[in-house]
């Protein structure tokens, strides 16, 4: 709407234009559009007879330089002036119309042209946070893994140990014992070889096949440095807050749902 409005007021003024301001204006239109054939031959076919008239004009004003009544040619030239002025709107809502048509228009617009604002924000803002967030909970179709998009909503081993981390931060509060945490990440590691042990006390095989089948057990100080370079990597991902030395054995979630 406003839009149109300024068009309206723009042509309103070639309107009501001197023929001299027109004949200036004119020229400059003629010097930026020499690329484009049909809009320049307008322009030229403009300008002459605004040469005609000021010629007519000029002569018009030296035969009644004595001060008698408006002539009827005087009338005419200002009839024809008008008709000019006329000319010339009409030739800028003609370049309105077939030069200034809205992009939406264009065929294969949807091309170059994006209309969903809210989504290329997104896109171009991001909400890295919450990316995160997404991802350590649904690591396993990142990674791929077969086993775990099986097993549903619960935690297995074979996740990775920021995931299992992260999972298990969901049942605490605003502050985390890392003792407790600590405590929880090991049971969920080591878990499979309990149940492989009581599997194996049931199945016949020989001794030796067994120990052979069964998976080394993690030693305490493999595990302590899986959970300190998952925590490290919660903090640098900004969804925990390291230990104060107020509160040395709890770290601050700084994250909250999705």
């Amino acid at each position: 709407m406003r839009k149109g409005r300024l068009i309206c007021q723009a042509v309103q003024k070639v309107r009501d234009l001197p023929i001299a301001q027109l004949y200036k204006l004119l020229k400059r239109w003629e010097e930026l559009t020499v690329d484009i054939n049909e809009i320049h031959a307008k322009l030229k076919e403009l300008l002459s007879v605004i040469k005609l008239e000021n010629g007519r004009s000029s002569r018009q004003d030296m035969a009644d330089s004595s001060k008698r009544p408006v002539s009827r040619s005087q009338l005419n030239i200002e009839k024809e002036s008008r008709a000019v002025n006329e000319k010339a709107a009409s030739l800028i809502e003609c370049m309105v119309r077939d030069y200034m048509q809205p992009v939406e228009c264009s065929p294969l617009h949807e091309i170059v042209c994006f209309k969903n604002v809210e989504t290329l924000q997104l896109a171009l803002i991001g909400d890295p946070r919450r990316r995160i967030q997404i991802d350590l909970l649904e690591s396993y179709k990142i990674l791929r893994c077969s086993c775990c998009s099986r097993s549903g909503h619960s935690l297995l081993p074979s996740l990775h140990d920021t995931s299992i981390l992260y999972n298990l931060a969901q049942e605490h509060g605003d502050h985390i014992n890392l003792h407790d945490w600590y405590q929880s990440f090991k049971s969920k590691v080591c878990s499979s070889r309990s149940k492989g042990k009581h599997k194996s006390k049931q199945s016949p095989l020989p001794k030796k096949r067994k120990d052979m089948n069964e998976p080394d057990k993690p030693c305490e100080a493999s595990i302590q440095a899986r959970f300190c370079k998952a925590v490290t990597e919660l903090q640098i991902t900004g969804l925990i807050r390291m230990p104060t030395k107020r509160r040395p054995d709890f770290v601050q979630r700084v994250a909250f749902g999705l």
